[in-house]
């Protein structure tokens, strides 16, 4: 018998051992003898019915000790199985039966399947006579078994799958978790899942014993502990979906578990440090013989990066890029796998095959397309980014499913979590609807979700909230154990078309502004008094709503009407007051309420003057803000520029968390940082609002007590939100640093502000150049009436101001506007600027915008110029407006003008409220998040965007003085990098 075959292995147990118990049901026992007699006894009347080498037999079974002798006979005979589970629809069994046709079906149960030459297992038993089988001698290169998956289109494909690959993947298991004859392990999962030939086979190789675990007992953690300890288990099976619930559970005194395995999807964040046993983690799909990675999930995994481990003995793994080519370092593709762990193919589908089974030339091997994106990690272990077509557009961003699934599982309350894009029934759009479990049932579903909501924000940036919650007892799932996305799906089409409970809203404005949630909303999970940002609502869906509000009501409705009365009742009765009323100037801020905010918290003194070497040669430095496009930038500025260590608060659940945050912005970014710099990062689970950062107390002090120097490059950046909701984090976030430069050793402050603290305020002063030392103040009228955004960075730069009065070493860079890097074209697509250029681009049309501004730079410029800047002690002081010079400060027009020639189509100037007509009912179209911005009136008629024309030109002699000899020259927008900006652009609004 071939020794690179599972049956030649099984022999050699069944005859080295035959007394062993091989299989104990609840029913019966049998032995390896009794198990190969048995077998050889079905196999000879198999073969007398023609099933020979190559034949294909399929076993229509449930887990069963009929199945393992079944599976052992027509591994005698040469022959391939097709386990089937006999619980699976009618329909599925018979289009496997289709594919397979086979002459013989051989059942475990009678009358399976009219129409088709079905005979039971028992009954060919007892009709065999001799008791071995005739016949040639299988080989490893035979095909063992086929199991039949569910591809992309729903249709079952089946996977053949050879002795040696299975043989490969079962020795080096065996090895490596320590089976033997002593060993007593489960047939948990189902008969159609390639899991079940793993448990079987590694089993019968080992001449250990196989449980089978009951039906009742499979579902039901606790029932499952208890036969692990009755039977003293000591290799068992979970699926993926079971394991938070087990390793939570008390364990019982009896057991004798070693080593627990799971497969089938991610597993989520588990604390394994308690448990007396090992959890394995194995990944891997059918089409590389069940398992291709595996990981031991230690006590330390929760503080590492998510990992699926390393290649199994016998399997390779390589990431590749879109042409097939390897990638570079920590960059995401796709993952490929090789070896003798691969697949023999798809059944009856050479085409195929040949697609997902390709040679890849340049790496002189037979490689498996497995559809999952994946990165190295630093260990040398891989990570699981989800399914390429698990990739889905929000809005035009890309948004991964796992990712915002990793999310909500990182809430302390949820226990399981999965998420859903499906398009909205009004519009067509991507939104997103989550399934969540809790860890608790006890809690009150209106505080459980309040609390995730809240905890969501602080991680996920608007389009990655789900619309939409749905609380599970428990997640449903397959025969197969794996969770039933199909059932969610059905489930959340049902709930999609409730009517509206109309009791609810007890008048006419009211119902119709309920009505208008839910066309937008797409659910009527909500009630009176709910928030809009509560119930699924969020920046992007706001413009919607805004739309949808006015046209029901037949006046003007406006952002401000969503963020100051966030409710169906008071949404209700304040369009109900304005109704034919004339449109107002809505949203102006009162200069009271600014110049209140404007102070710095008691206490603060900032005592000496820093040393020179403080910005000379710190040794450590704190960047704010670093999983930002500028603040990433800056973070690899200052590593490649000085040989400090950086400290990175970053929102997040943990510091290991918070370092993913920090890798994850620079691959966003395309930013390459070799592991050295890497190991000269430090990410702090934080939230720079809160009182000492949210950090140990031990851990601020030793922060406030080393750093050298603080680059404050955080702010919540929103284009809609007023101001009451960006205080938080821009000015008590500010406050909060302050605080920090005021504790242990003096810090100096590189506050990164912004140009737009200038507004427009021409229409107030009269004036067309500001200098960077001109006085704020004469700007307040219209930062007053300004976006929220730009009334926090004007009160952000006044206390400042005030802070440095009392001795703060400070340095204040207002930034224009980073378009991209000039080498990478990485750009942040979710920035107004890069909206409007793809709109512009989308329409083929530009709006007439007289003389309008942004200061349009490149990143590199802006990081290059504050690190060279931030060294030099006679800058302390001063303000510095990061925009380029007068002469090449180029307006919309001229941008755009150079822009279309490079993209080979003319954009077409357009008048202003006809341009904005073109995309304004599209809600896919890229600036409809910000339609606000177009059409609301802020000042004299006339929305923010217009008010913007006739900008300021900025002065900027702080800069060219302090930049004098750096050798760092302002970028110009020529031909190669608008190519570059461009092919960027368009890639991120096709993948993003």
């Amino acid at each position: 018998m071939s020794k690179d075959s599972v049956l030649g292995l099984f022999s050699q147990q069944a005859k080295s051992h035959p007394e062993r118990l091989a299989i104990v049901d609840h029913a019966r026992s049998l032995t390896y003898r009794e198990l190969d007699r048995l077998s050889d006894r079905l196999a000879a009347r198999l073969a007398g019915r023609g099933v020979g080498k190559g034949a294909l037999l399929p076993l229509l079974a449930e887990r069963s000790p009929e199945l393992v002798i079944a599976i052992l006979a027509a591994a005698k005979c040469a022959a391939a199985y097709v386990p089937v589970d006999r619980r699976q629809p009618d329909k599925r069994k018979q289009e496997i039966l289709r594919q397979c046709r086979a002459p013989l079906v051989l059942a475990t149960q009678a009358g399976e399947l009219p129409g088709h030459a079905v005979e039971t297992i028992a009954e060919l038993l007892d009709q065999a006579t001799r008791a071995s089988p005739a016949g040639p001698e299988p080989g490893g290169s035979d095909a063992l078994y086929v199991i039949f998956t569910s591809g992309t289109t729903g249709e079952p494909k089946g996977v053949v799958v050879e002795s040696r690959s299975l043989a490969n993947l079962v020795r080096w298991h065996n090895r490596r978790f320590e089976m033997s004859g002593q060993s007593r392990t489960t047939l948990m999962a189902g008969v159609g899942f390639d899991v079940s030939q793993w448990e079987i086979w590694s089993t019968l190789c080992a001449g250990a014993c196989l449980h089978l675990v009951p039906e009742d007992v499979r579902p039901d953690p606790a029932a499952l502990l208890a036969f692990f300890a009755e039977q003293r288990i000591s290799h068992a099976f979970a699926p993926t979906v079971m394991v938070p619930a087990l390793v939570e559970r008390p364990v019982p005194a009896s057991l004798a578990l070693r080593y627990l395995f799971c497969a089938g999807e991610k597993l989520p964040p588990v604390a394994t440090g308690s448990l007396p046993y090992t959890l394995v983690d194995y990944y891997g799909p059918t089409e590389a013989t069940v398992f291709a990675t595996c990981r031991v999930v230690d006590a330390e995994a929760c503080r590492r990066p998510a990992s699926i481990g390393l290649p199994i003995g016998g399997c390779e793994a390589f990431i590749l890029d879109a042409e097939d080519r390897p990638c570079r370092g920590d960059t995401p593709g796709e993952l490929n796998l090789a070896g003798i762990c691969l697949a023999r193919g798809y059944l009856n589908d050479p085409v195929m095959t040949e697609r997902r089974f390709h040679h890849a030339p340049h790496l002189r091997r037979r490689l498996y397309r497995t559809g999952d994106r994946a990165r190295w990690l630093a260990d040398g272990s891989l990570q699981f980014l989800g399914r390429l077509d698990d990739q889905v557009k929000i809005r035009g961003n890309r948004v991964e499913l796992g990712d915002v699934e990793a999310a909500l599982l990182r809430q302390p309350a949820i226990h399981g979590a999965v998420v859903l894009a499906h398009a909205d029934d009004s519009s067509g759009s991507q939104q997103l609807s989550a399934f969540v479990v809790p860890r608790e049932r006890a809690v009150a579903p209106a505080a459980l979700l309040a609390a995730l909501k809240s905890g969501l924000r602080q991680e996920l940036p608007d389009y990655m909230l789900p619309s939409r919650y749905l609380l599970l007892e428990r997640l449903p799932t397959t025969a197969n154990g794996k969770t039933d996305r199909q059932a969610l799906r059905r489930s959340l089409a049902e709930h999609r078309h409730e009517r509206l409970d109309t009791q609810r809203f007890g008048t006419p404005d009211q119902l119709q502004a309920a009505l208008a949630w839910q066309e937008v909303l797409g659910h009527n999970d909500f009630g009176l008094d709910d928030s809009f940002f509560d119930v699924g609502g969020h920046s992007l869906l706001a413009a919607a709503l805004v739309r949808e509000l006015s046209r029901r009501f037949g006046s003007r409705a406006y952002i401000h009407d969503v963020y100051r009365t966030p409710s169906v009742r008071q949404q209700a009765a304040s369009l109900a007051r304005r109704a034919g009323q004339a449109p107002a100037e809505l949203d102006s801020e009162p200069a009271q309420e600014l110049r209140q905010d404007v102070r710095l918290p008691e206490g603060l003194d900032f005592g000496r003057s820093p040393h020179p070497e403080q910005l000379q040669t710190p040794r450590h430095l704190l960047l704010t803000g670093a999983t930002g496009l500028i603040g990433a930038h800056l973070l690899a500025e200052l590593l490649a520029s000085r040989d400090a260590e950086l400290h990175c608060p970053v929102r997040a659940q943990s510091d290991a968390h918070a370092l993913e945050r920090l890798r994850q912005a620079t691959r966003q970014y395309r930013i390459e940082l070799a592991e050295t710099d890497w190991r000269r990062v430090r990410a702090y689970a934080a939230d720079l609002a809160e009182p000492g950062f949210g950090l140990p107390a031990e851990t601020y002090r030793e922060l406030a007590g080393s750093v050298d120097q603080v680059f404050h490059s955080a702010s919540a950046v929103n284009f809609i939100q007023p101001y009451s909701y960006m205080k938080r984090d821009n000015v008590q976030g500010l406050e909060e640093v302050l605080r920090f430069c005021a504790c242990g050793q003096a810090k100096p402050l590189m506050l990164l502000s912004s140009i737009s603290v200038y507004s427009w305020g021409h229409l107030h002063t009269g004036k067309r150049l500001m200098r960077e030392d001109d006085d704020l103040d004469q700007n307040l009228p219209a930062v007053l009436t300004d976006m929220g955004y730009v009334r926090s960075k004007w009160v952000m730069e006044k206390i400042a101001d005030l802070a440095a009065e009392r001795g703060l070493a400070l340095m204040t860079f207002r930034l224009g506007y980073a378009t991209c890097h000039s080498r990478s074209g990485a750009h942040a697509d979710y920035q107004w600027w890069s909206r409007l250029a793809r709109t512009c681009l989308e329409y083929r049309a530009v709006p007439l915008l007289r003389e309008l501004r942004e200061g349009l730079t490149t990143v590199d410029y802006m990081v290059g110029a504050i690190s060279a800047i931030a060294r030099q002690p006679t800058a302390l002081g001063k303000k510095f407006n990061l925009v380029p010079s007068i002469p090449r400060c180029l307006t919309l027009e001229e941008f755009f003008a150079r822009l279309g020639e490079r993209a080979g189509q003319p954009l077409r100037p357009m008048p202003f409220h006809d341009w904005v007509s073109l995309w304004e009912e599209n809600r896919d179209a890229p600036l409809h998040p910000l339609l606000s911005m177009f059409r609301d009136n802020m000042y004299a008629g006339r929305s923010t965007v217009e008010l913007y024309q006739d900008t300021y030109l900025w002065d900027c002699a702080n800069v060219e003085e302090h930049l004098r000899g750096s050798g760092i020259r302002e970028p110009e927008f020529d031909a190669r990098l608008l190519d570059l900006y461009l092919a960027s652009l368009t890639g991120a609004a096709a993948t993003r």
